[in-house]
């Protein structure tokens, strides 16, 4: 799970150049296979077994550095990966996040998954249900006008949840939903 690539001044969501480059060489020499996160979850949901040794590479919330960073050396690689877009940062055109032409360009390459990640990218656990709730209706609207698509997959936002929400977030027939609890 990455955010920032060679963005040294966010130290807490970056990874640098040369540790992601030692990571991708990691994975091509180490006999992994890299997958689709949406194969991996469609093979364990038939009753399906994968492989020993399977990865899936994520990224979340659209950061510029994913296109100008990432994105080149993903693909030299041919390594799949999905990105979970918080689109109100993308409609608006906020400094250093990519345009929706940049992730329609992903999207097409056929290596690159959408996900779902919020509209306001807030931290849902402080906000009021009717809120959340806005909140994914914005994305969804955002998903459909620039994608045409709802995402099967959904990252909450800073990884954090509580049953409440995930009832909401379920409601929307995302097919996956992930989180990264802290502690």
């Amino acid at each position: 799970m990455y955010h920032r690539f060679g963005e040294s001044r966010y130290p807490t969501t970056n990874v640098s150049i040369e540790q992601f480059e030692s990571h991708l060489e990691f994975i091509a020499q180490g006999d992994y296979t890299v997958a689709p996160l949406i194969d991996i979850i469609e093979t364990l949901q038939s009753g399906g077994v994968v492989k020993d040794k399977t990865v899936a590479i994520t990224v979340d919330d659209a950061y510029l550095s994913v296109y100008t960073q990432a994105w080149p050396r993903l693909k030299e690689y041919g390594f799949p990966f999905t990105i979970f877009v918080a689109t109100d940062p993308v409609d608006n055109n906020l400094r250093n996040y990519m345009s929706w032409d940049q992730i329609r360009e992903l999207r097409d390459s056929g290596l690159v998954t959408i996900g779902g990640h919020s509209w306001s990218h807030e931290y849902f656990v402080d906000m009021k249900l009717e809120e959340v709730k806005q909140d994914i209706e914005k994305s969804h609207d955002d998903y459909k006008k620039q994608l045409k698509k709802i995402p099967d997959l959904y990252a909450h936002t800073f990884g954090e949840t509580s049953s409440d929400i995930i009832k909401i977030i379920r409601d929307f027939n995302y097919k996956i939903i992930f989180g990264q609890h802290s502690g």
